[in-house]
């Protein structure tokens, strides 16, 4: 069917779907927001349409008649190159996902898409292309006034809380870094009070912080908790690396966390793939307000941006929402539960049969060490020690060699942790035995949207494997 408007100010958007059900539903709910549309079943007439008339945005199938919505894309474009587009498919794999990501659409979404969360994406793609043709003299074509382009039916808009924790407990139950002190306690409230917020934020603390398991913490307790949260350091902080890491939020249903860690280091062209980043440019476009950024600074961040080995204009970006986080000699009442959680950890990762022990004066030896190096010293030694042990308790001569043996720069950079870049949030654990806060004092917030569910079953679907075969089949075409 078609249905060709004449033509007027408002934004016109392409719709190609065969779907009929879809179709109509996605007419509807773009003409009930103020677009103008034309909706088509065949490419060949949404071709024939486009040569008519100048679209501002194609919503678009993958599985079509007569060619698919990738070669669609493409003879569509030789028509106009700056239309914006954006597919909604039931067809869609990673690698396809990824595949398309890298050509410039504007967004991915599986079927069947969340409403709210589509019209977010095309408001904000549109408003995105009227603030470059008011830059460039030319009338903005949305229909949306000023006040409805802040996107307020956004997955990522703030949460409004439903209680604040009391003062005198936790702010809430932590699940990867423990802790029941004042000191700790007092940190809780304020990961609390910016659980939401969709800004940048900021963790700065001394070298070895467990920044990676306070960003872990924060996802569970903030209405990203239900998307996926991804790792990323400094080290491996590059175009083509982060579209791995960011893969999951484009078949996810819920906006997720991602975590970079080592931000201290970035050079002068990570740092302006970093801006890229926050501000959904380039390649980043289809992945634009699909996750909360979390970045981790160890040392004296304010300095480097002092001395002009990092851009002030970045910095005061990314430093306007910033925490804090205490050093593990400020936590020493703290450190038992965190020895337990580590050598649990450690009794998994070495294949132990019986659980590590530590001995009286090996407990009393921890407590009455500095931990200069924090969380990450901390780990290192005692993983070291529980290989040695052999089996038996570990004595405060096994911690000693240990210690000695152990340093910061061989545990994993500002996050004493092992983990895979692309990390899936594990599904929900007894929680460790520290206090837990009263129940009145941790809201459960409810999901900010409807969700469906377009994760691959684990059984037929080998993530590693595909993904590496469809990135290198996109270098191979890059190549060409």
């Amino acid at each position: 069917m078609s249905d060709l408007i004449p033509k007027s100010t408002r934004a016109h958007v392409l719709i190609v779907e065969d779907s009929s059900v879809f179709r109509e539903m996605q007419s509807l709910l773009l003409r009930q927001a103020g677009y103008a549309i034309s909706a088509h079943e065949h490419p060949e007439a949404a071709l024939a349409a486009a040569k008519e008339r100048a679209y501002d945005l194609v919503v678009v199938d993958y599985e079509l008649p007569a060619m698919n919505g990738e070669q669609f894309m493409h003879e569509l474009r030789k028509i106009r190159p700056e239309i914006a587009v954006v597919f909604v498919s039931g067809a869609l794999t990673l690698e396809l996902a990824i595949k398309l990501s890298s050509q410039g659409v504007a967004g991915v979404f599986h079927k069947p898409v969340n409403p709210k969360i589509l019209l977010e994406k095309i408001n904000d793609t549109i408003s995105r292309s009227t603030k470059n043709e008011a830059a460039n003299g030319r009338n903005s074509n949305s229909p949306l006034p000023a006040a409805r382009r802040s996107n307020s039916n956004s997955p990522l808009a703030t949460a409004v809380p439903v209680g604040e924790p009391s003062e005198n407990d936790l702010a809430y139950a932590p699940r990867h870094f423990l802790g029941q002190s004042e000191t700790f306690r007092d940190f809780t409230h304020r990961v609390w009070r910016v659980r939401d917020f969709r800004a940048v934020l900021l963790l700065q603390g001394e070298a070895g912080s467990p920044f990676e398991l306070i960003g872990r913490d924060l996802a569970e307790i903030s209405l990203f908790r239900d998307g996926p949260v991804m790792l990323c350091d400094a080290a491996q902080f590059e175009t083509r690396h982060l579209i791995e890491v960011l893969a999951p939020t484009l078949l996810s249903a819920d906006a997720g966390t991602l975590i970079v860690t080592g931000v201290e280091t970035l050079t002068g062209p990570q740092q302006k793939i970093l801006e890229s980043l926050m501000t959904g440019r380039d390649v980043f476009l289809p992945f634009a307000r699909r996750f909360r950024l979390v970045l981790a600074a160890a040392g004296n961040f304010s300095e480097l941006a002092d001395d002009g080995r990092f851009s002030d204009t970045l910095y005061y970006k990314i430093s306007s929402l910033s925490l804090t986080v205490p050093p593990l000699r400020e936590l020493r009442e703290d450190l038992p539960a965190n020895v337990d959680q580590l050598l649990s950890e450690h009794r998994i990762a070495l294949n132990a049969a019986a659980p590590f022990k530590l001995a009286d004066d090996a407990a009393e030896w921890i407590l009455a060490q500095g931990w200069p190096g924090n969380y990450a010293q901390l780990s290192r030694t005692l993983l070291l020690a529980a290989k040695r042990c052999g089996g038996a308790e570990i004595d405060v001569a096994m911690l000693e060699t240990a210690l000695k043996a152990a340093s910061v720069a061989a545990a994993p950079a500002a996050t004493g942790q092992s983990r895979s870049p692309i990390v899936a949030k594990p599904a929900p654990a007894s929680p460790p035995a520290v206090a837990t806060p009263n129940p009145s004092a941790v809201p459960q917030t409810s999901s900010p949207a409807a969700r469906t569910t377009v994760r691959p079953t684990a059984a037929a679907y080998d993530f590693s494997q595909r993904l590496a075969a469809a990135l290198a089949a996109a270098d191979a075409v890059a190549a060409i």
